[in-house]
């Protein structure tokens, strides 16, 4: 049974969310309405596509891979059948306490047959609000008014377990262990800053993936994007190969053929050999004599 649930303005901000296709960000609002208290439900990818995206023509299961690969899911199954959790779903959604006295039938992920840690980092941006009198009215019509707080944690619901924190991905770290220099490193930073580019660890693989579509490596991308007149704060492997066409043509600008350029050059040689040039006309001209002097 779908339920309401609550969505903030920063949801539309995040920036490992920005890193997924439209779609996927859309699968995952419907995700949280399908969802028990817990932010569980199984998985059966032809109906989940019925349930959330029924008129749009895209492939579920690529779309769910997305977003457990980025940590704003995690897919696991129990006694063979498989599950999915949203993580931290009980941080940001406020669930109706009937939802909670009514319990589930879907088993939780530390029920899950092969232990999977959460993502818990992820989410942190996204907010959620609670009705003004503190109560719990997730699933009401009435509209939520705006609180810069989360909800606060409910010793009566779930426990989270406890997840190892996660090493923090460092963007410019990972281009000097992909061979930028320090120098070129910190450049490419700062043309990134001034754009506005999110440095997040898809972005990274993008642009890692993009050089090797070009078939330079990373650090000749970077080099390439810094030795632009208008530095570039990414690189695509189509915005190289245009560039480089552009300057072969420059280069090597086609000739237009010219033919009374041609004509005149014939002439000149005949001249400087001393030849004669037939310069009659090619049709007799007729003078009529008008009078006499």
């Amino acid at each position: 049974m779908a339920r309401a649930r609550n969505i903030k303005p920063s949801f539309f901000t995040n920036d490992e969310l920005s890193e997924l296709e439209p779609l996927a960000r859309i699968l995952f609002i419907g995700m949280w309405t399908i969802a028990d208290f817990k932010g569980c439900f199984e998985y059966k990818p032809k109906r989940l596509k019925v349930q959330i995206l029924p008129y749009d023509d895209c492939n579920i299961e690529q779309l769910v891979s997305a977003l457990d690969k980025s940590g704003f899911i995690s897919i696991y199954s129990v006694q063979g059948q498989r599950y999915i959790k949203v993580i931290n779903f009980n941080k940001h959604q406020n669930p109706h306490k009937n939802e909670r006295e009514g319990g589930s039938a879907i088993p939780d992920i530390s029920l899950s047959d092969e232990k999977k840690p959460e993502n818990s980092d992820n989410l942190q941006n996204i907010e959620i609000n609670h009705d003004q009198n503190g109560t719990d009215r997730a699933d009401s019509l009435n509209l939520i008014p705006d609180s810069l707080n989360l909800i606060p944690e409910d010793s009566s619901s779930d426990v989270v377990e406890n997840v190892p924190p996660q090493p923090k991905f460092v963007f410019k770290t990972e281009l000097k262990k992909a061979g930028v220099s320090e120098e070129a490193a910190t450049e490419f930073m700062q043309v990134r800053k001034a754009k506005k580019a999110v440095n997040t660890k898809n972005a990274f693989e993008k642009l890692l993936e993009e050089s090797q579509k070009a078939n330079l490596s990373l650090p000749q991308a970077i080099d390439f994007c810094l030795k632009r007149q208008k530095p570039w704060g990414a690189f695509m492997a189509t915005w190289y190969q245009n560039e480089q066409q552009q300057a072969q043509q420059a280069y090597h600008p086609q000739s237009q053929a010219n033919p009374w350029a041609e004509y005149n050059q014939r002439v000149g040689e005949q001249f400087n050999q001393n030849e004669m040039v037939d310069v009659t006309p090619k049709k007799s001209v007729l003078i009529e004599e008008v009078g006499h002097a």
